[in-house]
């Protein structure tokens, strides 16, 4: 079996989609996921059961478990991590890949730059920059956090086309790029994080594949008790 005819699990809880998927030798056969008013915790294993279920697969028929491991909700992203480092703690294969490098698969049928983009705080996103040649894509810009300037900086680097995604998609099209034909949104059906483009970046990335015990997250940013902590205020 080589590596892209594995079957992969993925599992996507940094914002507010709960997401679960499974892709067998490059295709998709089982996708669910959801916005949830619930927290992730509540409902990503019964997801999870649910998918694998459906597509009439045990966990003992995963060859490989991804997660996205951020940027995003610090309480999602953990649950998620949590909840792939017990199926594997017994020693099944996990990975975790970028969220944002996920929400660039789900649109890299688009020839062009795709700039993922999720909202962090005012004037603040997570975004990163991916090249597409309309089936596979790899890295222009590092995935980063910081003042949604930033962003019209890497659009204006860059001299082809260039595909907005992420919830963040229609405002910084709408303040950073209304009279830039070059500059398009992704569709809203592939605009939030997806389980699927989780499996998708996790069969591109062969060398990132790891144990339970190495599996964690990149917040890109501290973490609120870590900013308490810098500032002085934790108790």
């Amino acid at each position: 079996m080589t590596y892209n005819d594995k079957t992969v699990l993925g599992i996507e809880t940094s914002g507010k989609v709960a997401s679960c998927a499974v892709m067998r030798g490059g295709v998709l056969i089982g996708e669910s996921g959801f916005v949830t008013a619930l927290t992730h915790s509540q409902v990503i294993l019964p997801l999870l059961e649910r998918t694998l279920s459906d597509c009439a697969l045990n966990l003992s028929d995963v060859d490989l478990f991804a997660v996205a491991a951020g940027p995003g909700s610090y309480t999602g992203l953990r649950i998620g991590i949590a909840a792939v480092k017990g199926i594997c703690a017994l020693g099944k294969p996990c990975i975790g890949v970028s969220t944002l490098e996920a929400l660039a698969y789900s649109a890299s049928a688009a020839r062009g730059l795709i700039i993922p983009a999720l909202s962090a705080r005012k004037d603040v996103a997570y975004y990163g920059g991916y090249l597409s040649d309309g089936e596979k894509i790899e890295p222009y810009a590092e995935d980063r956090v910081g003042d949604e300037s930033g962003i019209k900086a890497l659009a204006d680097g860059f001299s082809g086309e260039i595909i907005l995604t992420g919830d963040a998609a229609d405002r910084l099209k709408e303040t950073l790029f209304k009279d830039d034909s070059r500059v398009r949104t992704a569709p809203a059906n592939i605009r939030q994080q997806s389980a699927a483009g989780v499996c998708m970046a996790a069969l591109n990335r062969p060398g990132d594949v790891t144990d339970s015990e190495h599996l964690g997250a990149r917040y890109l940013q501290n973490t609120m008790a870590e900013k308490l902590k810098d500032r002085g205020d934790a108790r």
